[in-house]
């Protein structure tokens, strides 16, 4: 009888043993998984920030575009055609925002962004920044105002802290993962 109450004692251990290593191994893939979204959310601020800035320091104002970042990590950006240029701020940002949303159906984008040239009232003044609507699949949803400076003397584009807020899911919207 004893013999078998050590086996049944060993048995428990090692169930426990096997849950603790499965938990261990799900906070890990989970981990992994956290770490993937956030270098491909990253990747799309910081492409997308370069061609913000670039349009800026050219041009003194910047046309809406889009980025993607599709499954193997390659970097999509999008303009609305030069055929539409004569469109409003709002219709370039309503085809572009289209366009990700198809695309995100189509599985071509694993995150996708928006950058639009702003205006905010802060504090009594009108602050000018990007402001960047990205999301990825796994349902991560963000605003971000970057704000600048221009500092026409040096010619110089000085970006301030961002702010982020969360915001509902547009691009990824009824995606089945």
């Amino acid at each position: 009888m004893t013999f078998l109450k050590h086996i049944l004692v060993l048995a428990v251990i090692c169930s426990v043993s096997f849950v603790q290593a499965k938990e261990e191994s799900s906070k890990d893939d989970i981990k992994v998984k956290i770490e993937n979204v956030q270098a491909q959310l990253d990747e799309l601020v910081d492409q997308g920030g370069k061609y913000a800035y670039l349009q800026l320091a050219q041009k003194n104002r910047m046309s809406p575009f889009a980025v993607g970042v599709d499954g193997k990590g390659d970097v999509i950006m999008m303009e609305v055609p030069k055929s539409e240029e004569n469109a409003s701020v709002s219709q370039k940002v309503l085809v572009l925002r289209d366009t990700l949303q198809k695309s995100a159906k189509k599985g071509v984008f694993e995150a996708a962004a928006l950058f639009v040239q702003a205006e905010v009232p802060h504090l009594g003044k009108t602050v000018s920044g990007v402001a960047i609507e990205m999301e990825h699949k796994d349902g991560i949803s963000a605003l971000r105002f970057s704000p600048y400076e221009i500092d026409r003397a040096n010619k110089k584009i000085a970006f301030k802290q961002p702010v982020d807020k969360v915001k509902p899911v547009v691009f990824f919207k009824d995606i089945k993962k």
